[in-house]
């Protein structure tokens, strides 16, 4: 590849640049330049400069995913690591982590070192989580040292949260060790096991209280502070209440952060009215109010919300079928979170670079590079691992474009703001819009 992507709008979080009318060199899979005009003989121009009153494509770091789930090994029907990241590089992301909810659970040295070279195939950077408990079952703690050895990235029973505050305390002074961070799925068990008589899985109970949220997300909080050190994140906020405590331990100085999905941020409760089936709206932790949505945006904006995560969770056909009480929780995300995020998730027009930054620079802290996570920066000399994205773009979510094997998402058929481009992955090209690109001239140069 030797090609110069005129008139783009650089925006890079972690150096603090965002500058519009740029050019971006890339050859032979590095940044060799971004001025503002360069024209080096003999290399081809795909110009992107936007038509009067049309806001500018943008250039910026790829999208990090810190929560993701890839079904493989045990459920390939769902979806696979390959099509997973085939999902991702298509949203912009270049680096996922993937959640150890497969089956069976990435809870061993060996089973994280499978899950890895699994990952080291896909078109984007798939990194691993493990287990914090054997099993998930919240008993006994992993090889903490062991799996960190292997590769891990961080550790997470996401999916459960059965592990007292004591034993969390233990595994996050273990990870703390490894230099890395502990994930957690807040909600009480045992609360949402009481809103739901007769249930006898808490993966699958429709109801869901805030209250059970708030109380995980306490309970997190004291394992931490009891432990007197480790990093606690918290996975899929979902509900105001939950904002106050966290808003509370920032202000303590505890080691806390949060993240936030694109659903949740533009989503609210399922009507029966609605026309698509109201399952493919049931997610763990639930939809809440329009009120909590407007609260989550605004920590996100703020920035006492990290990141956005997808917590894109492919599911079968048959497993979203039927009523919201019996369908599986958990809808794909990695497609359309940019789109989301932009058209219904209150983070377009000025709010522009704040939505790049939680998908950049603010994943990045969260696990960092002792996790195994590549900076996410634009810099003339180094490997091109970027998103180009239109922010104005209008498209259909149309079940034949996906490239996840899934299809449970209640956005089949809305019409969002905002498309990617160009996605590529440590100099190579993962993923080109054909249609839009096209359009700029001297496609050839680009081939996915």
């Amino acid at each position: 590849m030797n090609v110069i992507l005129r008139g783009v709008r650089v925006v890079d979080p972690l150096s603090g640049v965002d500058r519009d009318g740029l050019d971006v060199w890339l050859c032979d899979g590095r940044i060799a330049g971004i001025d503002r005009r360069i024209s080096p003989p003999g290399v081809r121009v795909i110009d992107l400069t936007p038509p009067s009153g049309h806001a500018a494509r943008v250039l910026s770091p790829g999208f990090i995913d810190l929560h993701a789930h890839f079904r493989e090994p045990g459920e390939e029907p769902k979806e696979t690591v390959s099509s997973g990241a085939n999902a991702a590089a298509a949203g912009g992301f270049t680096q996922v982590v993937a959640m150890a909810n497969t089956q069976p659970s990435i809870d061993t040295p060996a089973s994280v070192g499978e899950a890895r070279a699994r990952g080291s195939a896909g078109r984007v950077r798939v990194h691993t989580v493990a287990a914090m408990t054997s099993g998930l079952r919240g008993e006994k703690l992993v090889d903490v040292a062991g799996c960190a050895a292997a590769g891990a990235a961080a550790f997470s029973d996401d999916g459960r949260n059965a592990a007292p505050a004591r034993l969390l305390g233990d595994a996050l002074r273990a990870a703390d060790g490894v230099g890395r961070a502990v994930l957690v799925h807040p909600e009480d068990e045992g609360m949402v096991l009481a809103a739901n008589p007769g249930a006898t899985s808490v993966v699958r109970c429709p109801e869901r209280p805030a209250a059970c949220e708030a109380t995980a997300v306490q309970s997190a909080l004291r394992a931490l502070e009891m432990a007197g050190r480790g990093r606690l994140h918290l996975q899929h906020v979902s509900a105001a209440v939950s904002l106050d405590l966290l808003r509370g331990a920032r202000e303590r100085g505890m080691a806390v952060t949060a993240e936030v999905t694109p659903h949740h941020l533009s989503m609210w409760l399922p009507f029966e009215d609605e026309p698509d089936p109201v399952a493919l709206r049931k997610v763990n932790p639930p939809l809440r109010t329009d009120h909590d949505r407007e609260a989550l945006v605004r920590a996100l904006r703020e920035g006492l919300i990290d990141a956005v995560a997808t917590d894109h969770a492919p599911h079968t056909v048959g497993d979203k079928v039927g009523s919201y009480a019996e369908a599986a929780p958990g809808m794909i995300g990695l497609e359309t979170a940019l789109a989301a995020c932009l058209t219904l998730g209150g983070m377009g027009g000025g709010w522009l670079p704040t939505l790049v930054e939680r998908l950049t620079a603010g994943p990045y802290r969260v696990l960092g590079a002792s996790a195994g996570l590549r900076e996410p920066r634009l810099q003339a000399g180094e490997i091109a691992d970027c998103v180009l994205f239109d922010p104005e773009e209008e498209w259909t979510v149309h079940s034949p474009q996906l490239r996840s094997l899934s299809r449970n998402t209640p956005l089949l058929g809305t019409t969002l703001r905002g498309r990617v481009l160009l996605t590529l992955v440590e100099g190579r090209v993962a993923y080109v819009n054909q249609t839009t690109l096209a359009s700029a001239g001297n496609l050839e140069v680009l081939r996915a």
